[in-house]
C-alpha cells in the first residue's frame, strides 16, 4: 500500500457496474502517471448488482485500489466523508462512478501543483449526454490568478461542484470541513463552506471530469420526486444559514444570499413538473426558509401556496413535454459543437 500518494481520488459507488463504474475506474487507470502517485478508494454504498464482485476483481490487479462496503446504504455524501477520513494524498479528487475523468487530465493538475501551495485548485468540466461526448468547458471562468476565495467568488462567483475540485487533505481537515449526511443535495452548502474557508486558490481552464447528464440522475429528476425537492430546498436553507452565519461580514454576503435564492427559484419551477396532491406541495413550498426572494415565482409560490399548487398541477403535461424537449434539444447541439 502507498504511504503518501500525492492524489486520494473518492468515489462514492452504488450499483457501479450498471452504471459505468468500469469506464470511469478506466479512465484513470489509463492517466499517464506512475501508479505510485495516487490512491483510488471506491466506497460501495450497498450495491444490489455485482459492483462489489468487480471491485474486489480490479484490487487483485490494481495496487492502489482501496475498498469501503457501507453496510448500510448511506448516499453520497456520508460515503465520501469515509473516504476522505482514511484518505493518505496530498490532495483529494472526488468522482462520481458514472463520470469519467478527461485523458491526461490528472497528469496536467499534478503538474500545476508540484510547485504550488494551493489549497484549492479549480478545474473545469465537459457537461454531457450519454453518447454524445465532448471537450467543451461548462465554465472557462475569466479570472485566472492565484488568490483568496473572497476575491475568487467577488470575480469568478462560487465554485462548488465536488468533481472539480482538486483540494489539499490538510486544509480540508483543519477546517472540519464534511459533507451533511443523510440528504440527496450534500454538495452545494458544503462548496460554500469551502469558498469561505480558502486562503489559496486558483482556476485553470483544465477539462478534468466529464460530467454525464444521466436519464435517471438526482438532478434530472428531481421534479417527479417530492423528497429530493425537499432536500434541494432544504440544501438552500443550509446555504442560507451560511450566509447568516459565516458570511454575514463579507462582501460576498449577497452572493450567498443569492446563491441560496437561485435555489429556491429553481426548485419551485420544479414543482410544474411533480403531479401531487395539493397538500403534498404546499408542504413543499413551506420549508422555503427565505422570505425576501427576488424572483417572483419563489414570492408568489410562498405568498399563494394554495393557488400555486393548483396552477402547477394544470400545467405537469406542459412542463414535462418542454423538459423532454429540451433535453434532446441539447444533446444535439453538444452533438454538432463538439
Amino acid at each position: 500500500m502507498i504511504e503518501r500518494p500525492f492524489f486520494s481520488i473518492i468515489i462514492p459507488v452504488y450499483n457501479g457496474v450498471t452504471n459505468d463504474l468500469p469506464i470511469c475506474l478506466e479512465s484513470i487507470w489509463q492517466q499517464p502517471l506512475d501508479k505510485n502517485l495516487y490512491e483510488v478508494i471506491c466506497i460501495d454504498d450497498c450495491s444490489t448488482d455485482n459492483t462489489y464482485k468487480y471491485l474486489q476483481e480490479q484490487q487483485q490487479a490494481r495496487s492502489n485500489l482501496r475498498i469501503i462496503k457501507n453496510e448500510t446504504n448511506i448516499r453520497q455524501g456520508a460515503s465520501r466523508n469515509k473516504g476522505v477520513r482514511i484518505a493518505k494524498g496530498k490532495y483529494i479528487l472526488f468522482i462520481d462512478s458514472d463520470d469519467y475523468f478527461h485523458e491526461n487530465s490528472i497528469a496536467k493538475i499534478y503538474e500545476i501543483l508540484q510547485d504550488s501551495d494551493l489549497e484549492i485548485l479549480v478545474s473545469d468540466s465537459a457537461y454531457q449526454f450519454k453518447g454524445h461526448p465532448h471537450d467543451n468547458l461548462q465554465l472557462n471562468l475569466p479570472y485566472r490568478e492565484k488568490t483568496d476565495g473572497e476575491t475568487f467568488i467577488q470575480r469568478n462567483g462560487f465554485a462548488i461542484a465536488p468533481w472539480r475540485l482538486c483540494f489539499d487533505r490538510d486544509f480540508y481537515n483543519k477546517n472540519r470541513i464534511e459533507f451533511v449526511e443523510g440528504t440527496r443535495v450534500e454538495d452545494v452548502d458544503w462548496g460554500v463552506r469551502m469558498m469561505f474557508y480558502v486562503k489559496k486558490i486558483q482556476y485553470q481552464p483544465t477539462l478534468l471530469v466529464h460530467y454525464i447528464k444521466g436519464e435517471s440522475g438526482t438532478s434530472d429528476t428531481m421534479y417527479k420526486n417530492k423528497t429530493t425537492l425537499i432536500d434541494n430546498i432544504e440544501a438552500a436553507n443550509r446555504v442560507l444559514g451560511h450566509a447568516e452565519t459565516l458570511y454575514k461580514n463579507s462582501p460576498n454576503y449577497q452572493s450567498a444570499i443569492n446563491l441560496a435564492d437561485s435555489y429556491y427559484n429553481r426548485t419551485i419551477s420544479y414543482l410544474f413538473g411533480l403531479f401531487s396532491s395539493i397538500k403534498t406541495k404546499k408542504e413543499i413550498i413551506g420549508y422555503v426558509k427565505y422570505k425576501n426572494s427576488q424572483y417572483s415565482l419563489v414570492k408568489f409560490a410562498t405568498k399563494h401556496p394554495t393557488l400555486f399548487a393548483i396552477a402547477s398541477n394544470c400545467l405537469v403535461p406542459v412542463f414535462r413535454m418542454a423538459r423532454y424537449v429540451h433535453r434532446k434539444q441539447t444533446a444535439r447541439n453538444f452533438k454538432h459543437n463538439k
